[in-house]
């Protein structure tokens, strides 16, 4: 069977018109969607590159951003979640109230991502260069134990603590100690609802 030159030109172009349109959808999606990077995302809220004090990976998908909020004048987080076909960054609002004269500040910050998808963040700076490490509980319903919190530099020998947790936390009264390079117990604060 012979198909008529006609209808054969005719199926080409409505099949090179198909993947034209299919083209431009993906440059659509690659564009406004899964491809965005972190810096791109961060652009679109006005935060610049020398805001970012730190990025830390919640998982592949997830990460954390803090940064010096111009408009609080303090450090503030962002959540950046790469899906599928799409980009997110969300910001917390408010920030760490940072007092130089206390050894550790402390901020908690949340944010839900679905029913099921939850990022709470314990976090602070310490300002007292003789604590190496932090170990951090948090008294819900039932105990917890110690958490090894995250340290990371900041200028002026300040240090960013924190930690990553992925369940809602609705009543949090923290408990933290500083240890110094030795392994000795330095710093102690507990039994305060933040």
């Amino acid at each position: 069977m012979n198909i008529p030159q006609n209808r054969k030109k005719r199926g080409l172009g409505i099949g090179l018109l198909i993947a034209a349109i299919v083209g431009v959808l993906l440059l659509i999606l690659n564009t406004y969607g899964f491809s965005r990077d972190l810096h791109t995302m961060l652009n679109e809220y006005n935060i610049q590159p020398e805001q970012v004090k730190v990025v830390a990976d919640i998982d592949s998908r997830t990460q954390l951003v803090f940064y010096d909020n111009y408009a609080t004048e303090g450090l503030s987080l962002a959540f950046a979640q790469q899906k599928r076909w799409s980009s997110e960054l969300r910001l917390t609002g408010g920030s760490l109230y940072d007092d130089p004269s206390e050894r550790v500040n402390t901020r908690i910050s949340a944010l839900k991502w679905s029913d099921t998808d939850y990022n709470t963040i314990l976090y602070g700076k310490i300002h007292d260069p003789d604590i190496t490490q932090l170990k951090v509980s948090y008294d819900t319903a039932s105990a917890s134990t110690p958490i090894e919190a995250n340290i990371a530099p900041l200028a002026n020998e300040d240090r960013l603590w924190y930690v990553i947790l992925t369940e809602p936390l609705t009543e949090v009264k923290l408990n933290m100690v500083g240890l110094n390079e030795a392994g000795d117990t330095i710093y102690t604060y507990g039994d305060s609802e933040i």
